[in-house]
């Protein structure tokens, strides 16, 4: 808008980056509005996280936009979130 490059080229460069920011979040949410059950890794997770505050607050924080759903759902800490309650399990 403050005409350093044309108007169509500044619109399809914040598409772009409007699109690439918010699509995990959209993803989450139509998952989530499928009202389809999880897979079973996600209620592997829900389980664990009933034991582990800290990590449903995180959880919660994807939803509200406060955690990177990339950060939270990368598989080193989804595997530390299980092995937390499977360690306690033993």
């Amino acid at each position: 808008m403050a005409g350093r490059r044309p108007l169509a080229e500044a619109l399809t460069a914040y598409e772009q980056t409007r699109n690439q920011t918010t699509r995990p979040h959209y993803e989450l949410t139509s998952q989530f509005a499928s009202l389809q059950p999880p897979p079973s890794e996600m209620q592997q997770l829900v389980g664990a996280l009933l034991h582990n505050h800290e990590q449903a607050d995180r959880f919660i924080g994807t939803i509200a936009g406060t955690v990177p759903i990339a950060e939270f759902f990368a598989p080193e800490n989804v595997g530390q979130i299980i092995a937390g309650i499977e360690a306690n399990a033993a």
